[in-house]
């Protein structure tokens, strides 16, 4: 296939944005990318992967986005629209297929930030790229067929406008409106939204005393925000994420006015105290997990689960999408990238059959797996360092789809 045909659906499908002013001080975002709104009074945005990659493609080729946060703001579109009259184009602000080849164009460094942004779609609806690594690839080029298949057009692995239009429809349908019901942001009132767009606001691509501080904090509450060097990049993200998690917040990785007052004092349920350990402790209901040493202390991560749907099976026929609950044990560890049937598995420890605890480079926040649990590629790092075979886990909570006949098994 013509890369630059491929190259052309990237962005304009997964750019997510919400109707509703942003945070910062009015904008509705890429026009038409959103789905059909929140309720009435609510501004509502949801982080994504794929349009982080889109503002850093902008970002190395000169033109601000705003925070390198994965939602899609007035200056992300702004952006755009300025990228788009110093190229000869409409400014819509708009990542339209002319766009996007122009951006590819413009610097080599943008090509896999593109095309990782194609992979990180089709992998949300269920398609398997292999690793979400940047290249175009024979992979890649069957999960557009694929996704061209179950929506009638003809399965070519050529990315017509067709299949942009359904890539585009399918995302906004199947992955951004379950992201807003499960992120919590629903719930919102207009004052609680109101409140914390006009506090301090930390997020991804700050550099400052202050995210300083919010990573030394993050870590006495252990959490994972990596190095703490006063960069808010991905691992602070996830941690904040987590920590959002756990204190039932909503789950967007950017430490606004809610997150920094609750660290202060958090009050989210920790562990269960009447389980002994060390061990490892996978909440469902709230997406995070638990380290807990043999001295009670804890480490907690960022998850994501089953995400209950049911999905095409590579050998025929179908399944759901769940992750079991109960007690088990490490049966099986892979230090190394695991290839399985239904994708890439970053240093995997079974738990279940086949059934994992695995690093991912996606880790929303709602459940969004085919039924493993999900950590960022780092936090995997750690957990595979402390975790032997034998290690006791311990996963509890609601997985949508489970059987029932096996729940709590």
């Amino acid at each position: 296939m013509r890369r630059t045909a491929a190259l052309a659906l990237a962005l304009v499908v997964i750019a997510v944005a919400c109707g509703g002013d942003d945070a910062e001080g009015g904008g509705s975002g890429a026009a038409g990318s959103g789905p059909s709104g929140p309720p009435s009074g609510v501004s509502v945005v949801v982080a994504d992967q794929a349009v982080l990659n889109f503002q850093e493609a902008l970002d190395i080729v000169g033109y601000d986005p705003g925070p390198i946060d994965g939602v899609y703001r007035e200056r992300t579109t702004k952006a755009v629209q300025a990228f788009q009259g110093d190229n000869g184009l409409t400014p819509t602000g708009d990542m339209d297929a002319e766009t996007t080849r122009a951006l590819f164009n413009a610097d080599p460094r943008v090509e896999p930030l593109i095309i990782g942004a194609i992979q990180t779609a089709l992998t949300e609806l269920g398609y398997d790229v292999g690793i979400i690594d940047g290249v175009w690839g024979p992979a890649t080029q069957n999960a557009i067929a694929s996704l061209q298949g179950d929506g009638g057009l003809d399965p070519s692995g050529e990315v017509t406008n067709e299949t942009w239009e359904l890539l585009r429809q399918r995302y906004n349908t199947e992955v951004v409106a379950t992201a807003l019901e499960a992120s919590g942001y629903a719930d919102l009132t207009t004052e609680a939204a109101a409140a914390d767009a006009a506090g301090p606001i930390l997020r991804r691509g700050d550099e400052s005393d202050e995210v300083l501080a919010l990573q030394q904090r993050l870590t006495d509450l252990g959490f994972r925000p990596g190095e703490a060097d006063g960069h808010y990049g991905g691992e602070t993200a996830s941690a904040v994420m987590a920590f959002q998690k756990q204190e039932g917040l909503q789950r967007d990785g950017v430490a606004g006015e809610q997150v920094l007052a609750r660290l202060e004092n958090p009050t989210g349920p920790g562990p269960r105290e009447d389980l002994s350990g060390p061990r490892v402790e996978v909440d469902l209901d709230r997406q995070i997990l638990f380290l807990v040493d043999e001295q009670g202390g804890r480490t907690v991560v960022n998850v994501s689960s089953g995400s209950g749907k049911t999905y095409s099976k590579p050998d025929g026929g179908e399944s759901v999408a769940y992750t079991p609950t109960g007690d088990f044990v490490v049966e099986r560890r892979v230090d190394g990238l695991r290839e399985a049937a239904l994708g890439s598995l970053y240093r995997p420890l079974y738990f279940d059959r086949g059934w994992a605890i695995h690093g991912s480079s996606s880790v929303p926040g709602y459940p969004a797996s085919h039924g493993c649990v999900r950590t960022a590629n780092a936090d995997q790092d750690f957990l595979f360092t402390v975790m032997p075979e034998g290690a006791p886990v311990v996963i509890y909570g609601h997985s949508p789809g489970e059987p029932t006949d096996e729940a709590g098994f």
